[in-house]
């Protein structure tokens, strides 16, 4: 990369929801705790099955099954619904309207700068953990948990972007991991 790119784009709340629930859905820990409530409650239910029907109540036993296949159905859609639902208010909540800027983004082969306006950050590429690609944005994580947010839709040279995120994480050896398929509602639970 012989020169700078520079790349506006505005940021807004549904950015940082769309990383949040990103983050969630990668995070081993989350995915541990959908599938062990998943498991258990369809268990206690099948469990109530089979103790009704030992007690020789076939409807509630009926019932039970029924309700534990339904369950298991529904399951994943309600936990989709409630960790939306948590992640959205945690950003609205967090998120003023003073986050809400053009940005620039100019990247070169020693650091990222990112300025709003107001405020200008640099970041050595040498900071830099991973960089991250969904269908709808790009997050470049850093060493010590932040990330910066780039929605793909919202800039005009995208496919510029694209080859200068890749030329850094070729040339600095850290991961770019492409995960087009991404959509939040498509969590597996197996």
């Amino acid at each position: 990369m012989e020169k700078q790119f520079d790349f506006t784009y505005e940021i807004t709340a549904e950015d940082y929801l769309t990383h949040q629930l990103f983050g969630a859905s990668m995070n081993e820990a989350i995915k541990k705790q959908r599938k062990r409530g998943l498991i258990l409650w369809t268990t206690a239910f099948f469990i109530l099955a089979i103790v009704f029907y030992l007690q020789g109540n076939k409807f509630l036993s009926i019932y039970f099954i029924a309700f534990g296949i339904g369950f298991f159905l529904i399951y994943p859609i309600y936990a989709n619904w409630i960790y939306k639902r948590y992640f959205k208010r945690y950003v609205y909540k967090h998120f003023t309207e003073s986050n809400l800027n053009n940005m620039i983004l100019t990247i070169d082969e020693e650091e990222i700068v990112l300025f709003n306006g107001k405020e200008r950050g640099k970041i050595k590429i040498l900071e830099i953990e991973k960089i991250e690609e969904i269908p709808t944005h790009i997050f470049i994580k850093l060493k010590g948990g932040r990330s910066v947010i780039i929605p793909k839709l919202k800039i005009d040279n995208k496919e510029e972007l694209l080859k200068c995120v890749s030329f850094l994480a070729k040339n600095n050896s850290f991961p770019y991991i492409r995960i087009l398929y991404w959509k939040w509602n498509k969590i597996n639970y197996f």
